[in-house]
């Protein structure tokens, strides 16, 4: 292995967050339409404050002499990106050492969220085929929700569902990503309410109230359901990290907490070490010696099995416009279709403000511009191959970029909108 070092730094008067996370990543940047290829990365996390060293390792064999290389940097709080490396440091071909001082840029800040202080409580009472539900939402400092269902027409009908939940970069929706096939989303109707929409982002065409309003008193439930986590052992004492999550529950030593422990030590390794268990059970707020405030526990009141060698799915997060592979997935209210021997339909926008990819039959081509929200493409060229099949999906997808008026990530999923807000195009972020 090889490594590229160097420093990475800003010049603004400002101190980095307690918690900021530094990224540097060595970059292929030779191709146009398609994202820059990461060969190795280095994260600090809490990064402290500037100038930060760095060193990244990579494999030499990966390197072609007649690419391009480069060092990009960004600091983030939680999603926000304070600070970016605005201009291409080259590195290791073309004349270039494995060196590299990089500067971040301050980016300009968001307008403030809709949402309000956090953390926060919303409830109501949303329609449904029987008297209704009554919803609550309890969205934490730390990225996680609970949310509690009770449907009005059953005998035992309160559900609780527990995860992560992401604004969406116009700040104008929520999604709450958690134990369900799909995200639930909402309109942030300023810091008191959230309305419903439908699985696609649209608002529910319906004279019923499918708004929740702020609870500043609601107290936060006790959640109940079926959770996979990984459990460790170890000077008597049990931990259990959720997986849907993130949070590092202490495990009450009660109810099925010996039988979770002892499946725990009969396949362990090594003391100490992290095994994904699934279980039902319950997360309670419990005093602690170590604490003055209340901790999160987990009561594990039935246990039902241990994984040694499994882990957790990645937990939600936001994709970055930028320097993501983008596949086209739904166009003007249509599937896409993909046809063999042919590129499938996406996009990859550049920091430079380039924009490359494929309408699924010709490679193209342009330029960009994206502030708050807003997007403009303009010189958009394609080459001028005859395709078997696809050719009307492609010559859409290229007329309808050029009616864009702004863009949306939410989740994992690029939203491209017309100036009347309507829904043209869907793409999600595929890894690379």
């Amino acid at each position: 292995m090889a490594e590229v070092s160097g420093q990475v730094f800003y010049v603004e008067r400002i101190a980095a967050p307690p918690n900021a996370r530094l990224e540097i990543v060595l970059e292929d940047i030779s191709r146009q339409d398609v994202a820059a290829e990461r060969l190795g990365e280095m994260v600090i996390e809490p990064a402290g404050q500037p100038p930060y060293e760095f060193s990244i390792e990579y494999d030499p064999a990966q390197i072609d002499p007649r690419h391009s290389y480069r060092v990009a940097a960004r600091l983030y709080d939680g999603q926000d990106l304070l600070f970016t490396s605005d201009t291409v440091h080259q590195v290791l071909t073309r004349g270039f050492p494995a060196t590299a001082s990089v500067r971040m840029r301050r980016v300009a800040r968001r307008p403030d969220q809709l949402l309000g202080a956090i953390p926060a409580a919303f409830a109501g009472t949303l329609p449904s085929a029987g008297p209704g539900v009554e919803t609550q939402i309890h969205l934490l400092e730390n990225g996680v929700y609970f949310m509690r269902e009770t449907h009005l027409d059953r005998d035992n009908g309160t559900f609780d569902d527990i995860g992560r939940y992401l604004v969406s970069s116009d700040r104008k929706q929520l999604s709450l990503h958690g134990g369900r096939e799909a995200p639930l989303r909402f309109a942030i109707e300023g810091p008191d309410a959230l309305e419903m929409l439908d699985r696609d982002g649209a608002r529910i065409d319906s004279e019923l109230n499918y708004t929740l309003e702020r609870k500043p008193q609601l107290a936060l439930p006790e959640p109940r359901l079926l959770m996979g986590g990984k459990f460790r052992y170890l000077a008597g004492a049990g931990r259990f990290r959720e997986c849907l999550t993130g949070l590092d529950l202490a495990v009450a030593a009660e109810e099925d907490n010996r039988a979770l422990e002892e499946a725990y030590l009969e396949a362990r390794e090594e003391p100490g070490e992290e095994l994904k268990v699934s279980l039902e059970g319950r997360i309670e707020q419990r005093p602690s010696a170590e604490s003055p405030e209340p901790v999160m526990t987990l009561v594990p009141e039935r246990f039902i099995g241990v994984w040694p060698g499994q882990d957790c799915p990645p937990r939600a997060h936001a994709a970055s416009l930028e320097n993501t592979y983008w596949r086209l997935v739904l166009l003007r209210g249509s599937g896409v279709e993909r046809f063999p021997n042919q590129r499938e339909p996406h996009l990859v926008f550049r920091d430079t403000g380039e924009v490359g990819g494929s309408d699924g039959c010709n490679r193209l081509s342009g330029r960009y511009r994206s502030t708050g929200g807003s997007i403009e493409f303009s010189e958009l060229v394609t080459t001028r191959r005859m395709c078997a099949q696809g050719m009307e999906q492609a010559e859409t997808f290229v007329q309808t970029l050029s009616v864009a008026n702004h863009v949306r990530v939410i989740g994992q999923h690029l939203e491209v909108l017309d100036e009347a807000n309507n829904l043209l195009m869907r793409l999600e972020a595929l890894a690379l």
